[in-house]
């Protein structure tokens, strides 16, 4: 039968575990709003957990071990959800795989825009219903939409950057569509969609830039409506809800100028009588077709300045989003505008079906670029009209005047790039005509202005970061994230970023959820682009497009990433996680926790869930744990090493000699002996488990949790009172260690903890326990009994501690009660069962020589035999006189001549303290020994020992 697990607890060490911890990592993420005073709230109070840590009421629990709740969002879950789906269980082909990861990434898109959508859509009816509340003053509105504002940008950018991964990423790690082309012979005559598609086909640069453009289009569509972008200057047009019928004004004031000179058809600028008009003194032009302006170099009415500005704005604005022709059409009908329509021809992104020429002359449209670009350089009458020429040719200078945005700016550059690439194309494929078209006329050559087309991306990121139009917005975290995706440095990015975080995780002292990485940290790691620990939000995304990362890495066999960025890197899922357990989500850490690489799963599984005090809890996370594929023996085994070597630097196994000390200074006094100090182990009340303590014990909770890890327990029992425990304060660990099946320590006897020993050392063990020491009994027997003999040593220290206790209510009250003489005599029996193996080789016997075990002898064993000698002293003096008479027993087992205690006590220079307490024993002896009322009818144990009071009675002469 194989070993269990079993607890029983002493309720003196239980009471003083109520109340206990689990007190946050201070040092978890050292970020104010992070970690705060937080701690962990318990987890359940349903179930007492086997090591008797039963929680306060919440109002009871001190101030600094109350959960600290963040608010979690639904969209928490949601990723949290679509994750598990999507790639817990990754099989088939590597393409299989792959697809699977481009499906989260559109789950995680399709959330985020439908989650912005509705933020935009709330916004109005949100501050209206606001603003007719007779409370609400205008600060607190406005701080409320500026409140919103930010909401809703945060989402809007979210969406758009789920958007550009799930079109740059495919592109980059998706199989090429080049490779599963067939070569063909073009025809005679193609239409332009199909130089189009050649061309995309044929140059993968220019597939990058059309997927950024397309997402640069679609993240400008979710803006205002055109029609709300041009309104500003529609209303400086003063013409009301009329769009149609040009320019009102002009036509208004050549039309009363005609009246009134009785001039017939169009007015001639150079017609005699002209220089006297009023037209001729506003410089107005005489004429309404197109190019009026430009022909003649005369002007419109203001407000039809403004209306003209209006139109070539919104056609800027159609061509930024990627409108279709039909739709630019439309737009322009409404204003009676359509040849404008005509003259614009936007690149077939979204559409490639839209407005095709069946019959494509590549010459005409490399001629039409170079008009374009004339025009947007020498031409037009605003910055607005000049802009929309200059994205037809491809040009830079002209459409940045009117860029407002990091977006335009960005747009800009790759429209050109594109439209430059595409141009060259038509040239080299269009025959001498177009060749001889090139040279004649000149266009503005983007891919040449940039130089390495490999490296485009990143140098435009760049610029757009030191320009100070785009230079805040550049550096905002979430653009900052969209420009490393943009110019391939997203692992470059992770990586900085995950530096970040350590850097502030441990400004203050070392975080042992978030370490520092051993990498040069880059100069700019002050920089505002990165994002911090309190932006939880930005964590979730953060965390998700790494863990899509690595996976998209790991499935490729070219890419590698080294370990110090990938633990670099990994600093972000840890933070999450951490974020996980401060909003009570613990559930969901095992999934994220599975996302990380080597033993760093086990340190984040730690320290994440070791606050969890409720087994049916615990048991629900091991579920969780082997569903994902993680292992649970491991996770248990690694736990209690983890928190034991947070306190490996900071304390010793001696750490307690010359320092633990329960006894008085001071002379022994007749009644009570040397006093024993009350509470030496600390104020039940007043004083918690620190929260080194107790992590080791939650993490041996778990680990009596899993069968058939008997040996790891009593290693790490052992262990814990070694290194930590014993070298503080006692502490009792191993409650629930032992094998099943045998008496617990402390049975109904006084010599219970012999007998449980005995029995477990005469039984025959099971096989399964036999062979984890390769057969060898006696190791077994051997390792059992250190972690045996290291409880007892605890558990006679508490009850030494309860009648010290004790001893104190009897000093003060001398009508003391019939139940304190009871409960004196219970401790005082379940000390002297508990200091037997103590007074008989303690800890002498070991697998193989162990130095931190005698450093433990002479640290507890001379100041634990004397509080014992203290206490049989009190007892006898309060209980019966025959507790005396085991304390001149005491002194003969001790003097023997093989005696390991008093070697200890020779090592130590206190033979002196013990032959004092054992002489005060003997005098409070001979002095009750004689009174009258001390002769009574000799015990039992009396007769069996031998022992006679009558020695000890001292008659006078």
């Amino acid at each position: 039968m194989a070993p269990t697990v079993v607890s029983n607890i002493n309720p003196s060490i239980r009471r003083r575990r109520t109340a206990v911890f689990i007190s946050s990592d201070t040092q978890l993420l050292q970020d104010p709003s992070v970690t705060s005073d937080a701690s962990f709230s318990f987890a359940s109070k349903s179930e007492s957990p086997d090591l008797g840590l039963i929680p306060p009421p919440m109002a009871q629990q001190p101030s600094s071990y109350r959960q600290t709740v963040i608010r979690a969002g639904d969209e928490v879950e949601f990723f949290s959800g679509e994750l598990d789906r999507h790639l817990t269980d990754l099989r088939g082909t590597t393409e299989e795989k792959r697809a699977q990861v481009f499906q989260l990434i559109d789950s995680y898109h399709a959330y985020s825009r439908k989650r912005a959508d509705r933020l935009r859509e709330r916004q109005p009816r949100k501050f209206t219903l606001r603003e007719n509340e007779m409370d609400i003053d205008d600060n607190e509105i406005d701080d409320l939409a500026v409140n919103f504002d930010e909401e809703y940008r945060k989402a809007e950018e979210e969406a758009q950057t789920w958007d550009l991964l799930r079109r740059m990423l495919p592109l980059e790690y998706g199989q090429d569509e080049t490779s599963q082309l067939k070569q063909h012979t073009k025809p005679s005559l193609q239409s332009r969609n199909q130089w189009w598609n050649d061309f995309m086909l044929s140059d993968s640069l220019a597939r990058e830039q059309k997927v950024v453009l397309e997402w640069l289009q679609s993240s400008a569509s979710q803006g205002p409506p055109v029609d709300d972008v041009v309104s500003h200057l529609q209303e400086s047009a003063e013409r009301g809800d009329i769009l149609a019928h040009g320019w009102l004004h002009t036509r208004t004031k050549i039309k009363l100028q005609k009246s009134v000179n009785g001039y017939q058809g169009s007015l001639d600028p150079r017609a005699s009588g002209f220089a006297e008009s009023h037209l001729s003194s506003n410089t107005l032009v005489t004429q309404l077709d197109p190019d009026a302006i430009t022909r003649q170099a005369r002007k419109l009415e203001t407000q039809d300045d403004f209306f003209e500005r209006a139109i070539w704005l919104g056609c800027f604005e159609m061509l930024r989003r990627g409108f279709s022709m039909a739709e630019i059409r439309e737009w322009c009908s409404m204003r009676t505008e359509l040849w404008r329509a005509a003259s614009l021809t936007p690149l077939p992104l979204a559409n490639p079906e839209d407005e095709d020429q069946p019959d494509f002359d590549p010459r005409s449209l490399v001629l039409w670029r170079r008009m374009c670009f004339s025009t947007a350089r020498d031409g037009g009458t605003s910055d607005y009209d000049r802009a929309v020429y200059g994205l037809l040719a491809g040009d830079i200078a002209s459409v940045e005047k009117v860029c407002e945005t990091w977006d335009d700016l960005l747009f800009a550059h790759y429209n050109a790039l594109l439209r430059t690439r595409f141009d060259s194309y038509l040239v080299k494929h269009g025959g001498d005509e177009a060749a001889r078209i090139a040279q004649q006329f000149p266009a503005f050559n983007a891919v040449l202005h940039h130089g390495d087309p490999h490296s485009v991306g990143k140098r435009l990121v760049t610029l757009l970061e030191t320009d100070l139009r785009t230079s805040n917005e550049a550096t905002r975290p979430s653009k900052a994230l969209q420009g490393a995706i943009i110019a391939h440095e997203l692992g470059r990015y992770l990586t900085n970023q995950g530096l970040v975080l350590a850097k502030h995780a441990n400004q203050r002292s070392k975080s042992n959820l978030i370490p520092p990485v051993d990498l040069q940290v880059p100069d700019d790691l002050t920089h505002p682009k990165y994002f911090n620990l309190s932006d939880h939000n930005s964590l979730r995304v953060l965390s998700h497009v790494l863990i899509i990362f690595t996976t998209l890495n790991r499935l490729s066999e070219t890419r590698t990433i080294s370990d110090a960025h990938q633990e670099a890197m990994e600093n972000i899922i840890a933070a999450y996680i951490s974020f996980l357990r401060l909003a009570n989500l613990e559930e969901m850490i095992p999934l994220y926790c599975s996302k990380l690489h080597g033993q760093r799963v086990y340190e984040a599984l730690s320290r994440n869930l070791i606050h969890i005090l409720d087994n049916g809890a615990r048991r629900v996370q091991i579920s969780i744990m082997n569903r994902l594929g993680i292992s649970v023996s491991e996770f248990v085994k690694r736990q209690p090493q983890i928190f034991l070597s947070d306190v490996h630097d900071l304390l010793q196994p001696c750490e307690a000699k010359g320092k633990f000390k329960v006894l008085e200074d001071g002379p022994a006094t007749l009644k009570y002996g040397r006093i024993v100090k009350p509470d030496f182990f600390g104020d039940d009340e007043a004083e918690e488990f620190d929260q080194e303590e107790g992590h080791i014990i939650c993490s041996l909770e778990w680990l009596m949790l899993i069968d058939d890890l008997f040996v790891e327990t009593c290693t790490y029992v052992v262990r814990a009172y070694k290194t930590h425990t014993l070298a503080r304060r006692p502490c009792s660990f191993s409650e629930g260690a032992r094998p099943g099946d045998h008496p617990r320590v402390g049975g109904k006897g006084d010599d219970g903890s012999v007998e449980w020993f005995a029995d477990f050392a005469a039984s025959e063990l099971p096989e399964e326990l036999l062979a984890l020491y390769a057969g060898d009994k006696e190791a077994v027997i051997t390792q059992v009994r250190n972690m045996w003999e290291l409880e007892c040593l605890v558990k006679a220290l508490d009850s030494m501690e309860t009648l010290s206790s004790l001893a104190g209510l009897a000093r003060e009250d001398s009508t003391n009660s019939r139940e304190l003489w009871q409960h004196t005599n219970k401790e005082v029996r379940a000390a002297k069962a508990y200091m037997q193996p103590v007074l008989k080789g303690w800890l002498l016997e070991t697998i193989r020589p162990d130095p931190d075990f005698q450093a433990l002898r002479e640290a507890y064993i001379p100041e634990t035999v004397l509080a014992l000698v203290s206490s049989l002293h009190f007892a006898g003096a309060t209980l019966s006189r025959d507790y005396l008479l085991e304390c001149m027993e005491l002194a003969a087992v001790v003097a023997e001549k093989a005696s390991a205690v008093s070697q200890e006590f020779v090592k130590s220079g206190r033979i002196k303290e013990l032959v004092e307490a054992f002489a005060s024993g003997s005098k409070a002896l001979a002095i009750f020994a004689s009174e009258k009322k001390a002769i009574s009818k000799e015990t039992k144990k009396i007769r069996e020992h031998g022992w006679s009071r009558e020695l000890w009675s001292v008659k006078p002469q």
